[in-house]
């Protein structure tokens, strides 16, 4: 018996479930690391890391208008049919370092879910208002369907951020509407043709688009040192509503 495979199988399933708080750790309050925080319960702070690898990853699809910060800030996110708890995170990038918001304690108010909390490491941090991302998915099944995030009020249209450290650029970005029969209809169109790494932002005013499901379509070359453009399309469903843009 190969008791060295043995205790390495215990250490990785060990390591499997740790608790989630682990990488969540209790703080002091003035600081602005990454940290448990209470009243609301949620963690938050500065991370001195960047998403890692060659990846291109959604971070946000957002509604929002926020001049400056108040004392808190409030996000909303919409509830669908069939959808428990939504999975939601907020986020801003800088050099070498992002701010992060989750694990969040949601309130229920019938159509929406509600979170204020003090916007006290924001400003601490110096995190520019119009630099803040979120995402708000719910797992429907084996399905991750996205729906907006409303931060402060609507600005009247949505913004879908995509991340990358390295270089990209995007020959197609669609958004297309699911009929009752599958069908789809495209309704938005466009290209970033001109690489660039960190944030791709694209944006669109869905106030005359009806309810219903929407699928992101896109194609996007990831550039990569030495070797051809790695090339990336892939699907993202979200749900939509004209009232969540008023």
């Amino acid at each position: 018996m190969n008791y060295k495979i043995i205790l390495a199988s215990l250490v990785i399933l060990t390591l499997s479930h740790l608790p989630a708080a682990a990488s969540c750790p209790e703080g002091r309050p003035n600081t602005t690391d990454y940290i448990r925080r209470k009243s609301p319960n949620r963690c938050e702070g500065i991370k001195e890391e960047l998403l890692s690898g060659n990846s291109l990853t959604l971070i946000s699809i957002v509604t929002r208008n926020i001049a400056s910060y108040g004392k808190t800030l409030t996000l909303q996110v919409p509830q669908i049919r069939n959808g428990k708890n939504p999975q939601v995170i907020v986020q801003s990038f800088g050099d070498n370092y992002r701010y992060q918001l989750d694990d969040l304690l949601l309130s229920n108010n019938n159509s929406r879910f509600r979170f204020s909390w003090n916007t006290y490491v924001l400003r601490q941090a110096k995190i520019p208002a119009n630099t803040l991302r979120a995402s708000a998915s719910y797992l429907l099944g084996s399905q991750k369907v996205y729906v907006p995030v409303i931060l402060g009020q609507s600005s009247g249209k949505y913004e879908f951020a995509f991340y990358s450290e390295s270089r990209v650029k995007f020959t197609s970005f669609k958004i297309v509407k699911i009929d009752s029969k599958n069908k789809e209809t495209t309704v938005y169109s466009t290209t970033q043709p001109n690489p660039k790494s960190g944030e791709t932002v694209f944006t669109w005013d869905g106030r005359n688009a009806p309810s219903g499901r929407y699928k992101i379509h896109y194609v996007a070359f990831i550039e990569q040192r030495n070797q051809p453009s790695e090339r990336i399309e892939r699907p993202i469903e979200f749900e939509h509503n004209p009232n969540w843009l008023k």
